[in-house]
């Protein structure tokens, strides 16, 4: 019996971290995007000299 709580603890300790990191992408996307709506708004001149050193 107490193999499987081992396990479960495991699985949920998984589950949290995964939960955390899908947070970390999402935010992630979600900046990137936000950037990109403002540069294609406004097209202010700071992100275009960000974009050349990307492009």
């Amino acid at each position: 019996m107490e193999r499987k709580g081992e396990n479960k603890s495991l699985l949920i300790w998984i589950e949290e971290i995964w939960e955390e990191l899908e947070v970390q992408i999402y935010g992630i996307i979600g900046s990137i995007l936000f950037f990109g709506v403002i540069y294609f708004i406004f097209q202010p001149r700071w992100i275009s000299s960000v974009f050349d050193l990307f492009f």
